[in-house]
């Protein structure tokens, strides 16, 4: 909310975020003192549940509360109805997030510095449901049509109890995050080495 620029190190597997290795910070470090880097804007997910907001930068997760259960999403765009979901749950991304959870769900890679929503549903119980690029210039609500409730999860961290009838609504945030990257990267070399594209 600062508006900060962060600058991350690479510390875990496949780090679709970070491009410096701990062994080139330093360097890099110096780069930095010279104004030798670029620093990328991607959006967020402002985003309420239960009258509490929240900001997503990776994805807002709704499932059943128990693995168990499937659970029904009535998904509204500008107020109204688009879709219901049936499965196992909803995966709502931003660009950047969709190299995270959405992609092991078999949603599309999109380029980082697009604005859009990615909507994912988790094991449909449905052929015909399949992930949905959307524009950011809408209100999205997603409804919880399940009598058991749901739980809505905000970047794997922070958790939302909802019960029948209870929403998430979802916007562009207002603020972007500011990445830092040395000048160089290129997005794409990166989506070809860590996905191993073309071998």
């Amino acid at each position: 909310k600062y508006g900060k620029a962060v600058l991350g190190v690479h510390l875990g597997t496949l780090g679709f975020l970070t491009d410096i290795m701990p062994q080139e910070l330093e360097q890099f470090i110096e780069k930095l003192k010279m104004g030798n880097y670029r620093i990328d804007n991607r959006m967020m997910i402002s985003g309420s549940a239960r009258n509490q907001e929240f900001v997503a930068f990776n994805d807002i997760v709704i499932s059943s509360k128990t693995i168990a259960n499937m659970i029904r999403i009535d998904a509204k765009i500008d107020g109204k109805l688009f879709n219901s979901y049936y499965g196992d749950g909803l995966i709502i991304s931003t660009p950047t997030g969709s190299t995270a959870y959405n992609l092991s769900a078999g949603g599309p890679v999109v380029f980082p510095l697009t604005d859009a929503f990615i909507v994912t549903p988790v094991a449909a119980h449905s052929l015909t449901q399949r992930p949905l690029v959307l524009p950011v210039d809408f209100e999205i609500e997603f409804k919880i049509a399940d009598t058991k409730g749901a739980v809505a999860i905000v970047d794997g961290q922070d958790m939302y109890e909802l019960q029948q009838n209870q929403s998430v609504k979802i916007a562009i945030a207002s603020n972007k995050a500011k990445l830092i990257h040395r000048c160089e990267r290129n997005y794409f070399e990166v989506l070809n080495k860590k996905l191993q594209w073309g071998n």
